[in-house]
């Protein structure tokens, strides 16, 4: 793990969360970012979503936590969350997946997505994509 992503799995309002402990955080937890970070050495970019994962919780304050998947655990969530392509950034509300960012992209394809699952009195539909390819 990057000292990056050490730092925001440091984060006080963030978990390494694994397979066994996926289901208690997102039943605890209205509105999370899921972050698959995949191997740093292969990936990365993985580095700066982490940043900007990161920034999110500062700028939204309270208002959500991130779980960053542990690596010995990210295959079999991936698929769980259809993520295929890393880093990737799902976004839950209440237990649900709404959206899912794949790779870095610029500020506000994150900021819109964290708008929009923190916006109230929406409820969660059909996943999104974030302009995954």
């Amino acid at each position: 793990m990057s000292a990056v992503i050490e730092g925001l799995a440091s984060h006080p309002d963030c978990e390494v969360l694994r397979s066994t402990t996926l289901d208690e955080f997102l039943a605890r937890t209205p509105r999370a970012l899921l972050f698959f970070s995949g191997d740093v050495g292969r990936r990365p970019e993985a580095v700066d979503v982490a940043v900007v994962v990161r920034e999110l919780l500062v700028n939204y304050q309270g208002r959500l936590r991130v779980g960053v998947i542990d690596r010995r655990d990210e295959t079999a969530l991936m698929t769980r969350f259809g993520v295929v392509v890393l880093p990737a950034v799902v976004y839950v509300r209440d237990g649900e997946q709404t959206e899912l960012v794949a790779r870095m992209r610029d500020w506000p394809v994150f900021a819109q997505a964290c708008d929009r699952l923190l916006a109230p009195g929406v409820s969660p539909g059909t996943p999104t994509s974030g302009g995954n390819a």
